[in-house]
């Protein structure tokens, strides 16, 4: 039959209604495509400016006046209760990519962000859980189309912004995708739907040939979360569903500051008559624990977005934020982001810097090269030295791994987190022959990894192209914040550290300091400090032990 498709006019609108129109074609359908004009840019969940609805009811006033047969929704712009008796959804496409995507300036993903990088956003519920991940990052309320604010990432303006996948699926743009995004999306984000007219029988009997039901079950789960909790897309409420013979149902309502959220996930036997009651009870148990205090009118209310930095503070301040406080003199990374996912209040700060050292490159000379810090990565860069195609590249941890891939170059091994010595040289398989190793580093650098990795049958190089010294001057607002108290502990990740901490902010004896190693506590025993705890692995489960520890000395 000959069909005509309504669609807004906007590049990712325009992208997914082609994607439709060849569906339809291919099914032997001849299509039109009708562009219809919209008032608003793209869908926004903030308070000010909220626009949810608005590109439905004017793609249903096309299906109304009879100018179009069919209509294309992304599942997220459908009202949740405006449901007109003579429209019907035929229709749940299968489903894209559901998550959010961070997008920079530099490839940067969002444990490398500097602090106070400004991100552009279009929701509260990403705010409230990135903040949850960094909360020393500035979040700007940007609209406008996906296009529109990847063009913001310009010097002087964003730092980042945050995307769905799914529209940068779309508009083809993957390599502008920095890092996915560890969060829960917007109920039925990357789903699109067919409406048409309840009356068309013929249109609504050929659409429905196109409809996934599996995506419409866990959108309709996922929606009902919404609807049971009383609200609206506006709300910080993320939910995401799947169905493998169960329906797995994970919602989640977070505290806009990013200190507090509470989160559920049921699985349980159901089919698409049950979808909404799931959601529907799930929203149940999450007002049971009080979460719609998270989006009361007063939490809206209190919502601040910067458009300039915050000159009073280096830090993020949040009022009745309870948390232990942690100090890490250390840049922004994974370390940081395990010790907040462990309930601690982390601020980040340098009391170091790296200087370059006088060094020949011998890198030429290597099988591998091994780099156990971004600094490293830092070093190499600033020198001119690049590492040659055809040598096998191992890095120390995930965000070493990631300093690496920014610059174009793959990485052979890198164990995930934050790893030590140990880790990566239990990845290294057990030399073949004579394999050369050259591994570039601080000359502060313990002789672990060259140990280990001759022990495995390597012939090893040890390339000093760094070091780190103390700053000239810490910044006085923190020096002033440290004196007066502003922590409950420090954490120390390396044994050069040492010698900063006392000089630079002078120890403190109600503040509980923690070693990240033991050349680190045994460094800090030098200049008679005493140690809390040392991290018992250098990963997720030593983060966990120090956080759990620093809760019994509360």
């Amino acid at each position: 039959m000959k069909l005509r498709l309504g669609t807004r006019g906007s590049a990712l609108a325009l992208a997914r209604s082609e994607t439709v129109a060849r569906l339809l074609r291919d099914a032997g359908h001849e299509v039109e495509t009708v562009t219809i004009t919209t008032t608003a840019g793209d869908t926004v969940h903030m308070p000010e400016g909220y626009s949810v609805g608005v590109f439905a009811k004017e793609l249903r006033e096309a299906l109304r006046e009879r100018t179009v047969d069919v209509v294309v929704h992304s599942v997220k712009d459908i009202p949740l209760s405006d449901k007109p008796d003579y429209l019907t959804i035929p229709a749940v496409l299968p489903r894209g990519d559901h998550r959010d995507v961070l997008c920079t300036r530099n490839g940067r993903t969002l444990a490398a962000l500097p602090r106070h990088s400004r991100v552009g956003v279009t929701s509260l519920r990403r705010i409230a859980q990135l903040r949850a991940l960094r909360p020393d990052l500035t979040f700007v309320d940007v609209g406008g189309t996906l296009e529109d604010r990847l063009r913001h990432l310009e010097p002087g303006d964003l730092d980042a912004v945050v995307l769905s996948a799914a529209g940068v699926d779309a508009l083809g743009l993957h390599d502008r995708v920095a890092e996915y995004l560890p969060i829960l999306p917007a109920p039925g984000q990357g789903a699109l739907a067919l409406e048409c007219r309840s009356d068309d029988r013929d249109i609504a009997l050929a659409l429905k040939a196109f409809a996934d039901t599996e995506t419409r079950i866990a959108v309709d789960a996922e929606r009902a979360v919404l609807v049971g909790l009383e609200t609206t897309y506006l709300a910080p409420v993320g939910a995401l569903a799947e169905r493998r013979g169960i329906l797995s149902l994970k919602a989640g309502v977070f505290a806009i500051d990013g200190t507090k959220r509470t989160v559920l996930e049921v699985g349980m036997p159901t089919s698409e008559f049950h979808a909404v009651r799931t959601g529907h009870n799930v929203a149940a148990a999450l007002k049971t624990r009080r979460a719609e205090r998270f989006f009361s009118p007063e939490a809206l209310a209190s919502v601040t977005l910067s458009v300039e930095h915050d000159d009073e503070s280096p830090f993020i301040e949040v009022p009745g934020d309870d948390r232990i406080r942690v100090l890490l003199p250390r840049q922004e990374g994974r370390l940081a982001q395990s010790l907040r996912k462990n309930g601690l209040r982390v601020d980040c700060i340098s009391l170091q810097e790296a200087k370059l050292l006088p060094a020949d490159n011998i890198i030429g000379w290597a099988d591998w090269v091994v780099l156990p810090s971004a600094q490293t990565v830092w070093a190499l860069r600033e020198r001119g030295w690049e590492i040659p195609e055809g040598k096998s590249v191992a890095a120390m941890g995930s965000t070493t791994r990631h300093a690496v891939e920014e610059g174009g170059r793959a990485v052979d091994l890198s164990p995930e987190g934050t790893a030590s010595s140990q880790s990566l040289v239990e990845m290294f398989p057990r030399a073949a022959g004579e394999q050369r190793v050259v591994i570039p580093c601080a000359d502060q650098l313990s002789t672990k990894l060259e140990d280990g990795l001759r022990a495995k049958g390597y012939t090893v190089e040890r390339l000093e192209v760094y070091t780190m010294v103390d700053v000239e001057a810490l910044d006085p607002r923190a020096k002033q914040m440290w004196d007066d108290g502003a922590w409950q502990a420090i954490l120390l990740s390396q044994p050069s550290l040492a010698s900063a901490y006392v000089n630079l902010l002078g120890h403190r004896a109600d503040v509980h300091v923690l070693a990240w190693d033991e050349p680190t506590a045994e460094a800090l025993a030098s200049f008679g400090v005493p140690v809390l705890a040392v991290a018992k692995s250098k990963d997720e489960f030593g983060v966990a032990a120090l956080a759990r520890e620093l809760a019994k000395r509360r």
